[in-house]
């Protein structure tokens, strides 16, 4: 649950009153998906399923984890490999063809270094 709560910054069933959440909860309803959850992502809600015996590990699901933080490393080291707009000096990410600020085409440029 602290991942949704991570993904949609607020805990979950977080307007519903302690009898509604409960109710939810016994009646095995399942927890609404929370936009930005990538399907990978949302499936580890595995780990919270009524019936235990269809929860997956915790050593499967501390490697599944893992494989999701190493992906949020690599979206988020977009910077490592920003480009410097030989038009305005502006940084620009490798994921873009044209500078932002100035216009100038970068798509054939080396990547700065980190």
């Amino acid at each position: 649950m602290c991942m949704i709560e991570a993904f949609s910054d607020e805990p979950p069933y977080a307007l519903d009153d302690d009898d509604t959440i409960l109710e939810k909860v016994f009646s095995g309803e399942g927890y609404p998906r929370s936009d930005g959850f990538a399907d990978d992502e949302w499936a580890l809600k595995r780990l919270t399923d009524p019936d235990w015996e269809q929860r997956i590990s915790l050593s499967s699901a501390i490697t599944e984890l893992k494989l999701f933080a190493e992906r949020e490393e690599l979206r988020n080291s977009v910077n490592k490999t920003d480009r410097v707009c030989p038009g305005c000096s502006a940084m620009v990410g490798v994921e873009f063809s044209f500078c932002e600020a100035c216009g100038h085409r970068v798509d054939n440029i080396v990547a700065a270094s980190a």
